[in-house]
């Protein structure tokens, strides 16, 4: 039996669609770490969902021409801008200004208004096909452009239906403009919009899951206190065999039992937080930084000689030297011991790079602390 796509009944399938995916965005929004976005997306769909209603009764001769034409159009022109809107928030959590946003929908109001061009149905269909193209051909843009900021799996196939969606409605417009438009065409480019439209809500779910199980990820590998990666994150990030050319530093605060008797634990978490705030300024974009435990840091240096590795440790030692911590009015001295290994040949694991940098730091200690050891062969 062959399926007959008529216009009324497919708008009826397709609004129903956007109420199904606004209900499913506006529920992964409450539950979501992230939900900004979500709701002018859920927003979005209720607004293009109550267009398609006034557009199925204004093809039953239910409501005043005037009044339905003139309506649904404002409601489209509204609902693609706030899901591109929508979308841009989900995506990035970029700013969006609503006051230029609002010119899109109130600029075809304004027009229509002035003459009448809604009531004329290649002419509206017109309007609410461009506003559609470029709003979603946006909204794709907005979650492709991301993809390395944030390289979620669902990224890609969402922008893919986003792209699909647009590409849809711009196909639509050459018909529109060339006049060779037909209901039936009008059905049934509505109706695989509807699968396009379940499926961006779909995407956006899965947008929120691995949003989620990233961040559970990026906590069980993060050190809570100083936002340095942990042990089990350094040890998943370093190579099984570290290559010749990079380096590796063991770091032990000085005296840092002291620090927590004489100040309190909050002193000496305030000095673990500063003392990895200021390795973070020193290291370079591409070195590794993790707390090991207790006032133990270690650090990969990637990519560098033993004159630029000692370097970098001197600096990281002067840093903290010079930092300044008060707790009751007394200042608290910082300083730290470090050990580093060069890596000079290839073919040796990273733990006994790891542990001769451990004897670079036995070294320092022994020998004054506050100071750079060089694990000797």
């Amino acid at each position: 039996m062959d399926l007959q796509l008529d216009l009324p009944t497919v708008l009826v399938l397709y609004k129903t669609a956007l109420i199904a995916g606004a209900l499913s965005i506006f529920h992964i929004s409450r539950h979501a770490c992230q939900p900004r976005g979500m709701r002018a997306m859920a927003a979005a769909y209720v607004l293009l969902a109550a267009g398609a209603e006034l557009a199925g009764q204004g093809e039953h001769s239910a409501l005043p021409a005037w009044f339905w034409t003139h309506a649904s159009l404002l409601l489209g022109t509204v609902g693609y801008p706030l899901f591109w809107a929508g979308t841009r928030g989900l995506s990035s959590r970029r700013r969006v200004a609503w006051g230029w946003l609002l010119l899109v929908p109130l600029g075809w109001l304004a027009l229509g208004l002035a003459t009448q061009f809604p009531l004329n149905n290649l002419l509206r269909a017109g309007a609410f096909h461009i506003t559609a193209t470029v709003a979603v051909a946006a909204s794709a843009w907005e979650v492709w452009r991301d993809r390395h900021v944030e390289p979620l799996p669902s990224r890609p196939v969402l922008a893919a239906l986003m792209f699909t969606s647009a590409a849809l409605f711009a196909v639509r417009l050459v018909y529109i403009a060339t006049e060779t438009v037909s209901s039936t065409g009008f059905a049934g480019a509505f109706y695989v919009q509807m699968f396009c439209h379940f499926g961006i809500a779909l995407m956006v779910s899965e947008v929120s899951s691995e949003r989620a199980e990233a961040r559970l990820e990026r906590m069980a590998q993060t050190d809570p206190l100083t936002g340095a990666g942990n042990r089990r994150w350094l040890l998943a990030k370093l190579p099984a065999q570290l290559p010749a050319g990079s380096a590796v530093l063991q770091m032990d605060l000085d005296r840092f039992k002291q620090i927590n008797d004489r100040f309190g634990h909050a002193a000496g978490d305030r000095v673990l937080e500063a003392f990895a705030e200021c390795a973070r300024r020193q290291l370079r974009g591409t070195d590794l930084l993790a707390r090991m435990g207790g006032e133990e840091f270690a650090v990969y240096l990637p990519g560098v000689d033993p004159a630029g590795a000692e370097s970098i440790a001197q600096r990281l030692c002067q840093g903290a030297a010079a930092l300044r911590l008060q707790a009751d009015g007394q200042d608290v001295p910082v300083s730290v011991s470090i050990g580093l290994a060069c890596v000079t040949s290839p073919g040796t694991p990273w733990s006994a790079w790891l542990a001769r940098a451990d004897e670079a730091l036995y070294e320092a200690k022994r020998t004054g602390r506050n100071r750079v050891a060089v694990y000797q062969p």
